[in-house]
C-alpha cells in the first residue's frame, strides 16, 4: 500500500468529501458530516506525516459514521474519536501488511511511523488497538 499524502487527498476525493484551509482558533482540524468537508489548519501542523495522520483520522469520521457537535456529551466525543482512529487504522495501517513490517525486522515505533507515514502518537494506538483491543499477537 502507498502510504502518501496525495493518496489520501486523492481518497478524500473519491468520497466526495472537501477538504477546505481554515483557521482555528483551537484545533488542528475538523471534520463536518452534512456538508462532506474536512477543514484543516495547515498553520498548526507540523510536517507531512502529521498532516497525513490528521486526513486519515479525519476520514476516520466519514468511514465510521463518527460524529458530535461541541454540545455533545463527553463519553459520546470519545466513542466516535476512537471509532474513527479504528476505521484510519484498518484502512491506512492493515494488519497484514504491519506484520510483514515486524517480520522484516521494523519494530521500533518510529520506524514504523515512518513507513506508514503517521505520527509516532498515532502508530502507538495502531500498535496497542490490533494488540489490546482486538487481542492480536504481534
Amino acid at each position: 500500500m502507498k502510504h502518501d499524502l496525495n493518496q489520501v487527498y486523492k481518497d478524500l476525493e473519491k468520497e466526495n468529501i472537501t477538504v477546505l484551509p481554515y483557521r482555528f482558533q483551537h484545533s488542528k482540524s475538523i471534520a463536518l458530516a452534512d456538508e462532506k468537508v474536512v477543514g484543516i489548519d495547515q498553520s498548526k501542523i507540523d510536517g507531512c506525516a502529521e498532516e497525513y495522520t490528521i486526513l486519515i483520522h479525519e476520514k476516520g469520521h466519514f468511514d465510521a459514521g463518527a460524529f458530535y457537535t461541541p454540545a455533545s456529551p463527553y463519553p459520546l466525543k470519545e466513542r466516535a474519536e476512537h471509532r474513527a482512529d479504528r476505521a484510519a487504522i484498518l484502512q491506512y495501517i492493515p494488519l497484514q501488511e504491519l506484520r510483514a513490517c515486524l517480520s522484516r525486522g521494523t519494530v521500533e515505533i518510529w520506524d514504523l511511523a515512518e513507513y506508514f507515514n503517521v505520527t509516532e502518537d498515532f502508530m502507538h494506538k495502531a500498535i496497542s488497538y490490533y494488540r489490546d483491543v482486538m487481542g492480536i499477537h504481534l
